[in-house]
């Protein structure tokens, strides 16, 4: 585990699809911790463990699902949360507790805001979280991503991907106020990424002109 701030940690890299970099981030809060997207590797649950474990087990769309989340929930006893329309990803092995729906915005434990993020799949969501250490984490799954250090955005129309959603879900991310920016996946090494309000935007504004 690498510890990034006070309370995020980011688990061992790990790949998928072969060129993907994989990380998982540990978030350590009064209300339980939460685990955000899939470390798809035990290497750190002892870990985990003596940092009070996991109470809440977020996925931000359904290219994060795969059989090791059930070791996730077998070790910590974690509820799994995702997007409603995850549900035909699970495999057997595997089932979600909480369940998020489609509004705008949403609360997981009161201090978590869900955002529904369509475009890069019809499931995708954002988490952003203000940590009391004085920094707002933004979550984005796929939404963006980076490649060989640049911000990018695909659209998988085969998992209900939409150009025109996506182009709406980024003009909602531009809105935010976000200190850190935290992928889920990146082509190439990835980057924990600090941003100003002027910063954020010209990503945002780069991504939908492309």
């Amino acid at each position: 585990m690498k510890r990034l701030y006070p309370d995020l940690s980011q688990t061992a890299e790990q790949k998928q699809f072969g060129v993907l970099t994989v990380h998982a981030y540990l978030l350590e809060r009064q209300g339980g911790n939460v685990l955000f997207y899939n470390p798809r590797s035990a290497a750190d649950f002892d870990e985990i463990d003596s940092l009070g474990g996991i109470a809440h087990h977020c996925l931000s769309h359904c290219h994060e699902v795969d059989e090791s989340l059930a070791d996730v929930a077998g070790r910590f006893g974690s509820r799994l949360c995702c997007h409603a329309l995850v549900a035909p990803y699970l495999p057997e092995a595997v089932s979600a507790d909480v369940f998020f729906g489609s509004p705008p915005r949403e609360f997981l434990g009161g201090d978590i805001e869900v955002i529904h993020t369509p475009g890069h799949t019809d499931n995708s969501v954002c988490y952003r979280y203000r940590s009391p250490h004085g920094k707002t984490y933004l979550f984005t799954g796929d939404a963006i991503y980076l490649d060989g250090g640049e911000w990018k955005t695909i659209v998988v129309a085969d998992d209900g991907g939409d150009e025109a959603e996506l182009a709406r879900s980024l003009a909602v991310l531009r809105d935010l106020e976000v200190d850190v920016v935290i992928c889920s996946v990146s082509v190439g090494e990835m980057r924990i990424v600090e941003v100003t309000p002027d910063a954020w935007r010209s990503i945002i504004d780069g991504l939908v002109e492309e």
